[in-house]
């Protein structure tokens, strides 16, 4: 419950990047803006998603210990999204170090692409284990 107290906190902070975003960088290539648009759109998804887990454990569930037990949407919104969302930024990051280094050091943004594309599988996997398997 704290934790997805904390999201709804984060997101607060999220809109209000965004709003500076908005405001300050009106002039930012179409794709930026799509970049960091489609993030917003998936963050906003991953917060009502934990905003139903939370429904639907405490209130529809209420006095019900099942529900507890139960991930509902959990095995979906946390290590999907998160691994989505956490590819986006870390490709944004290794296409800002190629730009920024003449385009001369492919090797190494080839290196952190095929890192990130491995965190992001196995967080995805391992969190997916830990919330669907080990809670049926």
């Amino acid at each position: 419950l704290l934790g997805v107290l904390w999201n709804w906190c984060l997101y607060g902070t999220l809109m209000v990047q965004l709003y500076v975003y908005i405001y300050n960088f009106p002039d930012d290539t179409k794709p930026l803006k799509l970049l960091v648009y489609g993030i917003f759109l998936i963050e906003t998804l991953q917060t009502a998603l934990s905003g139903a887990d939370v429904y639907y454990w405490f209130v529809s569930g209420y006095g019900n210990l099942n529900h507890l037990a139960s991930p509902y949407a959990m095995s979906f919104d946390i290590p999907v999204i998160g691994a989505v969302v956490s590819l986006s930024v870390q490709f944004f990051f290794v296409y800002r170090i190629w730009v920024l280094s003449g385009k001369k050091s492919w090797w190494l943004c080839l290196i952190i692409c095929l890192v990130s594309l491995n965190k992001s599988y196995l967080c995805g996997r391992l969190i997916y284990f830990f919330v669907a398997v080990l809670h049926r």
